[in-house]
């Protein structure tokens, strides 16, 4: 195993893997571990973040490491390799690390979070006209400002960020990266009313398409308590008002200071999702709002046609009769032919 340098900045490298051991107890996606995903997948090869199972990661490098190409290993106290996501149990191979031949789950994985933490976690999207007009960044602002009570405070490529918020100077960034997508990490500040001083954490992507350029956010923000119905409706007005193309709002637990651990966490349960107009020019707005209410959910349309958005609330208990609103939401994106934002 060889020690990091300027030119190799792995702790571990093979033929089909590089990894960087990071020890500590919150892991970051910083420059470093941004320069070493630069130079493993500029060689062909995986891209892995070693950690121990007492670590935990930030929103913006668990984005990095659950994309393609890219692993995070953690190690239990019996020096066990599993995967940090899913808990399944990783073995040494000759490329680097591969999964057992009969799947296994890590126990470690499956114990509880000691000091877990209520989050609320967003994902929206709106798309602009690839134009010199396109102003990226004015949409995450109203986003931030209508989930946490304050615009950003923050932006750049790495943790922590480097420029204070500026939309105007954001937006000339990605501009001069085009066509070539960009990631950013979005820094925040605490929510209003929470009791947590841990300020909401932020992942930005901007795509270019042939004819438009679209803006996806994904937020992270500690919350004392599930949103209250009024406060879900409030959300989704505001992300109409913003223009989304699709949005959806949950509530989680199992994360710690909005860092998420190597065990298992469950599945943020939606509490609100928004179908802005293009979303619904497929289906219509009529029948988008009878497949929501089929599904388990309570539908209402926002804004007049032909601009109109579907907000659908789902119940944070559960009621006899309907569908859970994970599966709620898994059955009206069907009915809908879409993807989740993000």
């Amino acid at each position: 195993m060889t020690g990091p340098t300027a030119e190799h900045p792995f702790d571990y490298a093979s033929a089909g893997l590089c990894a960087v051991l990071q020890d500590t107890p919150v892991v970051a996606l910083t420059s470093w571990i941004a320069r070493g995903y630069a130079s493993a997948t500029s060689s062909g090869r995986q891209f892995a973040v070693l950690t121990p199972s007492s670590a935990t990661i930030t929103l913006p490098l668990a984005t990095l490491l659950g994309g393609s190409g890219c692993r995070w290993i953690a190690t239990s106290p019996a020096n066990a390799l599993y995967d940090g996501f899913t808990g399944q149990v990783l073995e040494w191979s000759a490329d680097g690390v591969a999964p057992r031949d009969e799947p296994e789950v890590e126990s470690h994985f499956l114990l509880a979070e000691p000091r877990p933490s209520g989050y609320l976690h967003l994902r929206a999207e709106t798309v602009h006209q690839a134009s010199l007009a396109a102003r990226i960044g004015t949409f995450t602002e109203t986003v931030f400002v209508a989930l946490t009570g304050s615009a950003p405070v923050g932006w750049g490529l790495h943790e922590p960020v480097s420029e204070p918020w500026d939309a105007q100077a954001l937006s000339s960034f990605t501009y001069t990266r085009s066509p070539r997508s960009t990631r950013l990490v979005v820094r925040g500040t605490p929510r209003a009313g929470s009791s947590s001083p841990v300020p909401a954490i932020g992942v930005l992507t901007v795509e270019r398409t042939s004819d438009a350029v679209v803006e996806s956010l994904e937020i992270l923000a500690e919350s004392d308590d599930p949103l209250s119905s009024a406060d879900l409706a409030g959300l989704a007005g505001a992300l109409h008002a913003a223009r989304a193309r699709t949005a959806l709002v949950g509530h989680g637990v199992g994360y710690t200071g909005l860092t998420r651990p190597a065990r298992f966490t469950g599945s943020t349960v939606p509490a609100v999702a928004l179908f802005g107009p293009e979303a619904l020019a497929a289906t219509g707005a009529a029948p988008a709002v009878r497949l929501a209410e089929e599904s388990g959910g309570d539908a209402r349309l926002l804004g007049a046609a032909p601009v109109q958005s579907l907000a659908v609330q789902y119940p944070q208990e559960e009621i006899p009769g309907r569908q859970h609103p994970l599966e709620a939401y898994a059955s009206l994106l069907g009915a809908l032919a879409l993807t989740p934002p993000g």
